[in-house]
């Protein structure tokens, strides 16, 4: 099973921070047996700077420009539609990409994991799950 990592990021280039709390939940479900997709180390970031940069040039100056944001979070739910799952680190509601790849992994039907135990318990609702099938909690 391949899971998407998803989680406030929160810059263009992730914190010192950010980089450890997604190694970590990548260590951890690697070590679950799961393979992987980590959109910290995904290399889109410098993708998404040079497409946008090319993009916009070719653009007439009134027309609405193509922004940097807009084209990650395109590419990032590209790749939430390839995995299986996605694993909801425990700041995830408090970023609108997080939401955004939440919402759109429900909308598909993947299974969704949370780090949090109390996310775990209010949105396992949305498939009558049990607390166990969807918290696998960062130890």
């Amino acid at each position: 099973m391949r899971v998407y990592i998803s989680g406030k990021i929160g810059e263009e280039t992730p914190s010192p921070e950010t980089l450890a709390k997604f190694k970590k939940a990548e260590d951890m479900l690697k070590g679950k047996g799961y393979q992987v997709f980590n959109p910290t180390t995904s290399g889109y970031g410098a993708y998404a700077e040079e497409f946008v940069r090319n993009y916009n040039k070719c653009l007439p100056e009134n027309m609405c420009k193509i922004e940097w944001y807009d084209k990650i979070l395109l590419m990032d739910l590209d790749a939430v539609a390839t995995c299986h799952a996605i694993y909801m680190l425990d700041d995830w509601e408090n970023s609108p990409g997080a939401n955004t790849e939440y919402s759109y992994a429900m909308a598909i039907g993947r299974k969704i994991f949370f780090q949090s135990k109390e996310d775990a318990a209010v949105y396992r609702n949305d498939r009558n799950e049990t607390i166990e099938e969807v918290w696998l909690p960062i130890e």
